[in-house]
């Protein structure tokens, strides 16, 4: 009998001018058993249809275990889809991410911590989302004209006042006969973003407010523009509707007599730090590590959310600091996690240093970049696919894993996407 030799990949070389070998949907394996060229080409297991989720293509699938019941998230097309473990199929929110369709989206959801509940990030390349199962009670005040000096407003038991004057004139102390007392600033812009710190007690206290003034004790200020102030109750749920709100000035005025929306599913936007776009979300250690969308002032830097919050502080970032190259994508290993880059990869961890929360692991980094978006976690090691098409794991080291036929397509791959 004539042996016909099987091949481990595809073949192709056109300088030759050899016949070209395709294999598909097989893997090989060394096979004992067989007595002749003790080979096997295994067939590759098919996929099994659970469902269809909107219109397609899938963009993203995602499920972390103990988080919103194992329920999945998938991205179709445009539409953010939850689906439950039982099969139920709720639409989150429709005609997001972008208007291409082609970039990655990047999701991370976090664990409840005591009374808070557990969000789900959501991150295309341009906006950062959040999903609140059971959503927290939100009040808007919106500014229509110049705000006054003497104007006040009340957020449940809490009375504010702007002032052109001393933060410390009288004995301020947040009642109707002595509010805090808030610096009104040269614009609404300053005024609103001085009430947004006042609330927050996150200003400098005898300039920004009053000396004695703390941080609000049922909500919290998430947002403020030139024309308005977004706060949020701290409790999730129903609770938080009760909160009142009212306002005494000719150009202010409250979105509504107390707080709204506490307990209902949510799916919001996230401010970011000059409304950078984010491109890839990790959770570890309670923080949720934000990448921006990479530019010459911005490479290599890097944001995380503090645990229990859905906010990004501004000051809370850090810099990749082996080299300038741009960061792709975050990955998430136990409680450190990668940055893989153009040109190296860097691994940080969660300290547990309140002055220095996220810390480089000094000593450990690759000098080995990655072709955007492709990074992979399997197991305990990084699958990543670099520049020139080439697959290699890392952990340890890195141990090239691809085979020349396959970077071969890798490139073709990488040219047309580049093209």
């Amino acid at each position: 009998m004539v042996q016909i030799p099987l091949g481990t990949g595809d073949y192709k070389r056109n300088v030759a001018k050899e016949a070209r070998i395709i294999l598909r949907n097989r893997n090989f394996e060394k096979n004992p058993v067989l007595a002749d060229d003790q080979t096997a080409l295994l067939v590759r297991p098919g996929m099994k249809r659970f469902m269809d989720v909107g219109a397609g293509p899938i963009r993203a699938i995602y499920s972390q275990a103990g988080s919103f019941n194992n329920a999945a998230f998938v991205v179709s097309y445009d539409t953010l889809y939850r689906l439950d473990t039982n099969g139920t199929l709720t639409t989150i929110g429709s005609g997001l991410f972008g208007t291409g369709f082609t970039d990655s989206v990047s999701m991370a959801a976090t664990a409840p911590i005591g009374d808070v509940p557990e969000y789900l990030f959501v991150a295309d390349g341009k906006i950062l989302w959040v999903y609140i199962e059971s959503g927290f009670a939100v009040g808007t005040l919106t500014a229509s004209g110049a705000i006054a000096n003497g104007d006040v407003i009340k957020i449940d038991t809490t009375y504010y006042q702007w002032t052109s004057g001393s933060v410390n004139a009288g004995t301020p102390a947040g009642t109707l006969a002595n509010p805090w007392l808030v610096a009104l600033g040269a614009s609404n812009l300053i005024a609103l973003d001085n009430m947004r710190l006042a609330v927050n007690g996150t200003g400098t206290a005898g300039t920004t407010y009053s000396t004695a003034l703390t941080a609000h004790t049922t909500v919290h200020a998430i947002q403020s523009t030139s024309d308005q102030l977004v706060v949020a109750a701290l409790a999730s749920g129903a609770v938080g509707n009760i909160i009142a709100t009212t306002e005494t000035g000719a150009n202010i005025a409250w979105g509504g007599a107390t707080l709204a929306g506490g307990g209902a599913a949510s799916f919001t936007q996230v401010p970011t730090p000059e409304d950078v776009g984010i491109i890839s979300v990790g959770y570890v250690g309670s923080y949720v590590i934000c990448v921006p969308a990479q530019g010459a002032d911005i490479n290599g830097r890097f944001f995380w959310i503090q645990p229990g919050e859905t906010t990004i502080d501004p000051l809370d970032f850090a810099t990749a600091e082996r080299s300038p190259d741009p960061i792709f994508q975050v990955v998430v290993f136990g409680d450190q996690f990668w940055l893989p880059g153009q040109d190296t990869t860097e691994v940080w961890y969660v300290a547990g240093d309140p002055t220095n929360p996220i810390q480089r692991l000094q000593g450990v980094a690759f000098d080995r970049g990655t072709w955007e978006g492709t990074a992979l976690k399997v197991r305990d090691s990084m699958i990543i696919v670099d520049s020139d098409g080439a697959v290699f794991q890392s952990g340890g080291g890195n141990k090239r894993i691809s085979t020349p036929d396959i970077e071969e397509r890798i490139r073709k791959a990488i040219a047309a996407s580049v093209s």
